[in-house]
């Protein structure tokens, strides 16, 4: 895919917080996670502003989306693994281990932040 087929806004929005708690939980237990729990209204807004339709499908197609949690995010695996959002990592290490290569093959990751 490429960038414009997959993001319509980033900026420093939810999508982010995302990204960043997939690099985290990747560089923490070196592997991706399987599920991701967000705030539904979170999930929505970043559906509604920030991701196209494809993009969010491919995000749904590398994880189960679960709208279990209340202001937040939560990657986990089926190991019992978990990692919440927290702001630790900002960006990811390099390509091999970048979220947005890993969900959607090209860079998503906004040069700003």
């Amino acid at each position: 895919m490429k960038k414009e087929e997959i993001v319509r806004e980033m900026g420093l929005s939810s999508a982010i917080r995302i990204l960043d708690t997939l690099n985290c939980f990747r560089r923490k237990y070196d592997v991706w996670p399987t599920r991701l729990l967000v705030d539904k209204d979170m999930a929505e807004a970043i559906q509604e502003h920030h991701l196209t339709p494809a993009g969010w499908q491919a995000l749904a197609n590398k994880l189960d989306i679960k709208y279990s949690v209340v202001g937040t995010v939560i990657a986990e695996d089926v190991a019992g693994n978990s990692f919440e959002y927290e702001s630790a990592c900002f960006s990811p290490e390099d390509k091999e281990h970048s979220a947005d290569y890993w969900i959607w093959g090209c860079e998503v990751w906004p040069e700003q932040v």
